[in-house]
């Protein structure tokens, strides 16, 4: 479903399928929400509008299950919002650079299979920047997922080994050197053997992230977070983020909680 607002918009997933949201709002309340569950009081608020204008908003955005209101559980006379929705991606500028770098790469490898495969995120990343979409919060997920996926066989006796055995892997996998610039805070920079654009390069250090954010929450029992990044170089192929451990893990949820209504 999309709004009837023009411009930018950023897109969720929700149990039924995609909405996208341009409405300035609707976009408060849902960035609101990622943070921490909320009271009508505690939204209005937050979003500087009367809450009978805000309650309309929040009716339309259950209905499109990209939230959900749940029973307070000191006091069930209050009412809370809960996000049920993903993050997606948003609008940007449309890069032809981003567009041009892509073709190039895939005109130079499409003809051998073992490079291809290995060029693909790459493709990827730079064909959504190319038409104009940002997809740092799926390249975050996706990455978490490829971590996830490994089930601790990365882990190594000691917290250097694992993060050892982590950059040989994603060196094999072709997607980038890895090296510790520091382990206090921890500190990663990759290097891409490609150029890149800024944009293709900021998607991934989101997928990076999540990537090694997942191993070290394998290895330490703690849940880690980029804390901050940069792309730099001047064909934007080296990226370096920092990740720390988080206090609070509030994560969405792709299906609407039992105590939802």
């Amino acid at each position: 479903m999309a709004e009837e607002n023009s411009g930018y918009f950023e897109l969720y997933i929700t149990p039924n399928g995609t909405v996208q949201v341009s409405n300035d709002v609707k976009l408060k309340i849902l960035h609101n929400l990622q943070e921490k569950d909320m009271s009508l009081t505690e939204i209005a608020k937050s979003v500087s509008k009367a809450q009978s204008t805000v309650s309309v908003h929040l009716d339309s955005m259950v209905e499109d299950k990209l939230i959900c209101v749940h029973d307070d559980l000191q006091d069930s006379r209050k009412k809370y919002y809960t996000l049920t929705s993903l993050p997606f991606g948003k609008s940007v500028p449309s890069s032809d650079e981003s567009r041009e770098v892509a073709f190039n790469i895939l005109a130079k490898v499409a003809q051998d299979p073992e490079k291809m495969l290995k060029s693909l995120p790459r493709f990827i990343f730079l064909g959504f920047d190319g038409i104009g979409l940002n997809v740092d919060p799926m390249a975050k997920i996706m990455g978490f997922i490829h971590g996830a996926s490994m089930s601790g066989s990365l882990n190594g006796p000691t917290l250097e080994d694992t993060i050892d055995n982590a950059r040989n892997y994603f060196k094999e996998m072709g997607l980038g050197e890895v090296s510790i610039f520091s382990s206090k805070p921890l500190t990663i920079i990759v290097k891409d053997s490609v150029p890149l654009t800024e944009g293709a390069a900021r998607i991934l250090i989101q997928y990076c992230g999540g990537f090694f954010s997942r191993i070290m929450e394998d290895a330490t029992g703690k849940a880690y977070d980029l804390a901050s990044s940069e792309v730099f170089g001047s064909d934007y192929n080296y990226v370096r983020f920092v990740l720390e451990p988080k206090a609070t893990a509030k994560m969405p949820l792709l299906v609407e909680r039992q105590e939802c209504q």
